[in-house]
This record gives structure tokens, C-alpha cells and sequence, in this order.
């Protein structure tokens, strides 16, 4: 993957295990999925790095690999997690890198899925679940220890569930 300055600009490619170790600084995507209720899917998985209990997070990031444009890295992890093509995505908002993120220029799209179809049956019902509004806002502010540290990081910096959904 690529790594890059605090301006984006990118410096060296490197093995995203060193990069990670590192804590360099790199591109990422992130997605955000929603039904036609404009709810929120989360699934549960481990840690950044596969340690841990089972958070709340999103399912679908991952990084942007060296020379992919980011569009691309975002059709091709929402295709590889949940067998979804979408090119018709929104870019939301960037998210400059920290500490708190993993070092990761954050680009956060969103996209507006059809209530039931496969969306939930590529990760499996128990560990996925679409949230509403308030059900996300109570997770979030009764039940932050369920919820990765990545998502609240980043369900902070985009004032979720505050934030207007806009099907794409």
C-alpha cells in the first residue's frame, strides 16, 4: 500500500503489515450502508488487529492500495466483503489521520441499499444489524464498549447519528 505525507502526497509503497506497524501514514476507505429505512449496517468482528472482543463497527474498510484511485478501492472492498458492485457511491467526507484512526486518511462513502436482498446474508445474521437513529445513538453513547474504537473515532467525526443520510 501507499504511503503518504499529511498533505496526501504519496512517498514509498510498502507491505501493509510494515505500514501498520509503523503506524505510517495511508489512504483508506470506509462505507457506510444504509437500507431504505436509512438505518445504518454494523456488523461484529474483532480488533484492528483481530485481537479482542466482538465490537460493533462498519463493515466495509479497508486500505486503498498502491496506484488504486479510491472509487476503485471502495467497489472493490464492497465487492469482495458483501458481493455488492456499486460505482454510484458518494464521497461523504475525508477524515485527516491521527492517532486515534490508525494513522489513516479516512475517505468515507455512502451508499443506500434496497431493505432485505443479500446484504446480510454475505455476513451472516447473527453478526450483522441494520441500526436506526436513535438505536445507534443509544449503542453509541449507553453501550460505547461494544463499538470498536475505530467507529467511534469515526461515528464521531461524522456526528453520527446526527448526520442527515442521503441515498446515493
Amino acid at each position: 500500500m501507499e504511503v503518504v505525507d499529511r498533505l496526501g502526497r504519496v512517498l514509498a509503497a510498502m507491505p501493509e503489515a510494515e505500514v501498520r506497524r509503523q503506524q505510517l501514514c495511508h489512504r483508506s476507505v470506509v462505507i457506510l450502508l444504509y437500507d431504505e429505512a436509512g438505518r445504518l449496517l454494523l456488523r461484529k468482528g474483532l480488533g484492528l488487529r483481530g485481537q479482542g472482543p466482538l465490537r460493533w463497527d462498519l463493515p466495509v474498510h479497508s486500505p486503498v492500495l498502491r496506484g488504486e484511485a479510491l472509487l476503485d478501492a471502495a467497489t472493490r472492498v464492497l465487492d469482495a466483503t458483501l458481493g455488492i458492485h456499486a460505482e454510484r457511491m458518494r464521497l461523504v467526507q475525508a477524515i485527516a489521520p491521527s492517532l486515534e484512526n490508525g494513522n489513516e486518511f479516512q475517505h468515507v462513502f455512502s451508499l443506500a441499499r434496497p431493505e432485505g436482498g443479500s446484504t446480510l446474508g454475505q455476513l451472516g445474521e447473527d453478526d450483522a444489524y441494520f441500526f436506526g437513529p436513535e438505536e445507534l445513538r443509544c449503542l453509541l453513547k449507553d453501550f460505547s464498549e461494544l463499538v470498536s474504537a475505530r467507529f467511534l473515532v469515526l461515528a464521531k467525526e461524522l456526528k453520527l447519528p446526527q448526520r442527515e443520510h442521503r441515498p446515493a
